[in-house]
C-alpha cells in the first residue's frame, strides 16, 4: 500500500516563490538555422517570417518619425503539441504546417489552475481566462528592427506562476522592445501535467528519467530562439533569460541544467531561485516523499477504483479531469507537483549545483523586493492562523533545526509584532536568501553577478499595506501596474524608463552599468554589494546578512541529512 504523502510548508513556499528525433521539414517551406540565415541577414524584417515547422503572419504597428515599427508575433508553435501518447513525455519536435500561419494573436494558454489561493493576486472566480488547451507550446516575439543584421539582444522571458498557472502573453514586450531588445515569451507545461514523476515515465524515456517536463519545454523553446530570431534582428549569440518569481526559479533551473547549456549568455532572476532543498525522483527525503512515489498517489486518485491504472489508462484521462481530481483533493490541492532531482536535466539540488560551480558561466543579475512576503504571507495564514500562534507553526514547519534563534531575528512579543515578524521571515526565507545564494554562488567563476533590492512602492491603493510586494518589479518592466488597479505618476513611469534601460543594457553588455545610474558594484562574497532601486537608487552592501545565516544554517544541516540523494560528482 501507498502511503499517504505529508508535504510541509515548506513545499508550498518553494511553488510560491519559484511561486520546462529530428522532423522533416514542408517541402514548401524554407529551412531557418543559425547557419543557414547567414545569406539572408541582410533582409528586412516583414510581417510574414519562416520560422522552424513552416510560415508564420504576424502583425505591424507602423511607426512614425518618432515611433519605430514595431512587430508582434504571437502564438508560434515551438513544439509538438503534448497530447497522447505525448503527455508527460520529454518535449518532441514540432510538428510542420502548410500554408502560412496567423500569427496575430496569442495561441491558448496551459492548463492550469484558475486561483492561487492568495486574494491579492487572484481574479475574481468569474473572471475570464485565456482559453485553455494542452496544445499550448507556442511562444510570441516582440521587435522593432527593420532587418535581420541589426543583430539586437534578445530577451526571453520565463513567467512565474508557483510552476502551476501564468502565461508567456500575460506580459507584453512592448517596453523593452522600445529599449532595443528582440524580446520572447512563451508558455510552458505547468502543474500536474508539466512536472508528474512516473515509474512508468521512466521505463519509457531512453534517458530513464521523468518528470520536469516544464523545465523541457523551457530548453526546446531556447534551441527555438537559436534556431530561428535572427530572422527578427535577434542575435541568436546574445541571449538573456531572465524571469520573476517561478520564472526566476526556471532562470536557476536552466543556469544549473547541462541540457540548457550554450543556449543564453546571460541570465536576470527577480524575486526567486530554486535554492531550497528539492525533492528526489527516486528517493524519499526526510522533508518529502520521492517525485514517482507521489506521482503514483497522485494516478491512483485520478483513476479512482478502475482496474486498469496503467500510464496508458492515465493519458486517456482528459486534462479537465485530471486538473478537478488535484483541485478537489485535500492531498493534492497546493504545490506537490515541483521540479525534481531527475537525474539528467537537473542531476542535483540547484543550490548543490551552484555551490559547486557547475552552473552556466555568465553574467548574472538578481534581486527581490522589501516586502515579498506582505501579500503572499494570506496564503499561510489561511491554513496556520494568524498572530503567534501561527508564526511559531509556520517557522516550525520551515526553520526546526534553528528554532531556538528565530526569536532574536524576528520578534513575536504580541500577534501583530508576530504577523510583522512572519511577512520578514517569509521574505527572508524565500527571497532574500535565495538571490544572496545565487550571486554568492557566481564568486568563484569568471563572470560577474550583480545583486539589487528594490524599494519602490507601486502606487496601489493598498500601497502603505503592501509596499513593494511581491511582482512589483515586473509591473514596471512591462507596464504591468494596471493589473494591481495602480495610476502610475510621471515618478512610476520614468522609473520604469530606468528600470527598462537597465535590464536591456545588461542584456546588451553583460553589465548593467551606465545611464543614469550611481556606479554599481559587482557582487563579490567579499563586498556584498547591492544596488537599492528605490526612490534613491544608491549602492548598499551585506543586505540582512544575520538573517540569512540563520537561514543558511537551516539549509545546510537538511541538505547534509539527505547528503547520500543526488548530490553533484566530483
Amino acid at each position: 500500500m501507498i502511503s499517504t504523502p505529508r508535504w510541509p510548508a515548506w513545499a508550498a513556499i518553494l511553488a510560491l516563490a519559484a511561486i520546462v528525433s529530428g522532423c522533416s521539414e514542408s517541402p514548401t517551406t524554407p529551412s531557418v538555422s543559425p547557419e543557414g540565415a547567414a545569406d539572408t541577414t541582410a533582409e528586412p524584417v516583414t510581417a510574414e517570417v519562416a520560422v522552424t515547422g513552416g510560415v508564420i503572419q504576424g502583425r505591424v504597428e507602423p511607426g512614425d518619425p518618432d515611433q519605430p515599427t514595431l512587430r508582434q508575433y504571437h502564438g508560434i508553435p515551438y513544439a509538438a503539441a503534448p497530447v497522447g501518447a505525448l503527455r508527460w513525455a520529454p518535449t518532441a519536435p514540432v510538428t510542420p504546417w502548410e500554408g502560412v500561419l496567423d500569427a496575430s494573436e496569442p495561441g491558448p494558454i496551459c492548463i492550469q489552475r484558475t486561483r492561487v489561493g492568495v486574494p491579492f493576486y487572484d481574479r475574481p472566480l468569474d473572471a475570464e481566462l485565456p482559453e485553455q488547451s494542452e496544445d499550448c507550446l507556442t511562444l510570441n516575439v516582440w521587435t522593432e528592427a527593420d532587418r535581420r543584421d541589426e543583430r539586437r539582444p534578445v530577451m526571453v522571458w520565463i513567467h512565474g506562476g508557483g510552476l502551476q498557472g501564468g502565461w508567456g502573453s500575460e506580459q507584453s514586450g512592448r517596453l523593452l522592445a522600445g529599449h532595443g531588445a528582440v524580446v520572447v515569451t512563451f508558455n510552458y507545461r505547468l502543474g500536474r501535467l508539466g512536472f508528474l514523476a512516473h515509474p512508468e515515465l521512466t521505463a519509457e524515456n531512453p534517458g530513464g528519467v521523468s518528470g520536469n517536463q516544464g523545465f523541457r519545454d523551457q530548453v526546446q523553446a531556447l534551441e527555438w530562439v537559436r534556431d530561428n530570431i535572427e530572422s527578427f534582428g535577434g542575435d541568436p549569440g546574445n541571449v538573456t533569460i531572465f524571469g520573476e518569481s517561478a520564472g526566476a526559479y526556471s532562470v536557476s533551473a536552466m543556469q544549473a541544467s547541462p541540457l540548457a547549456r550554450g543556449l543564453f549568455h546571460r541570465a536576470i532572476g527577480q524575486s526567486g531561485g530554486g535554492f531550497q532543498p528539492m525533492s528526489d525522483r527516486t528517493a524519499d527525503r526526510t522533508y518529502a516523499p520521492s517525485a514517482e512515489k507521489l506521482g503514483l498517489q497522485f494516478a491512483a486518485a485520478v483513476l479512482g477504483e478502475q482496474e486498469d491504472r496503467s500510464l496508458a489508462a492515465l493519458r486517456d484521462v482528459p486534462a479537465a479531469a485530471i486538473l478537478a481530481t488535484a483541485e478537489s483533493s485535500p492531498l493534492f490541492n497546493t504545490y506537490e507537483f515541483l521540479p525534481t532531482v531527475d537525474g539528467e536535466l537537473l542531476p542535483a539540488d540547484i543550490g548543490a549545483i551552484f555551490a559547486a560551480g557547475r552552473q552556466a558561466d555568465v553574467p548574472t543579475l538578481v534581486g527581490s523586493t522589501d516586502d515579498e512576503g506582505n501579500a503572499l504571507l494570506a496564503h499561510f495564514v489561511r491554513f496556520m492562523g494568524p498572530g503567534k500562534s501561527g508564526f511559531a507553526t509556520f517557522a516550525g514547519a520551515m526553520l526546526p533545526e534553528t528554532r531556538d534563534e528565530i526569536e532574536a531575528h524576528y520578534p513575536t512579543g504580541t500577534d501583530a509584532a508576530a504577523m510583522r515578524s512572519w511577512a520578514h521571515l517569509f521574505t527572508d526565507l524565500t527571497f532574500t536568501y535565495p538571490m544572496r545564494a545565487w550571486a554568492r554562488s557566481m564568486g568563484p567563476l569568471e563572470s560577474e553577478a550583480w545583486l539589487y533590492w528594490f524599494t519602490w512602492h507601486p502606487p496601489i491603493a493598498e500601497a502603505d499595506a503592501y509596499g513593494a510586494f511581491h511582482g512589483a518589479t515586473q509591473s514596471y518592466l512591462f507596464d504591468g501596474l494596471a493589473r494591481f488597479r495602480a495610476v502610475p505618476t510621471d515618478a512610476d513611469r520614468e522609473f520604469a524608463r530606468t528600470l527598462a534601460e537597465t535590464w536591456v543594457r545588461f542584456a546588451a553588455t553583460g553589465d548593467p552599468n551606465g545611464g543614469d545610474l550611481p556606479e554599481w558594484p559587482a557582487f563579490t562574497p567579499e563586498n556584498e554589494a547591492y544596488l537599492e532601486l528605490g526612490p534613491t537608487i544608491r549602492t548598499g552592501d551585506h543586505l540582512r546578512i544575520p538573517e540569512i545565516a540563520l537561514i543558511e544554517l537551516a539549509w545546510a544541516e537538511r541538505r547534509r541529512a539527505n547528503a547520500g540523494a543526488s548530490q553533484p560528482d566530483e
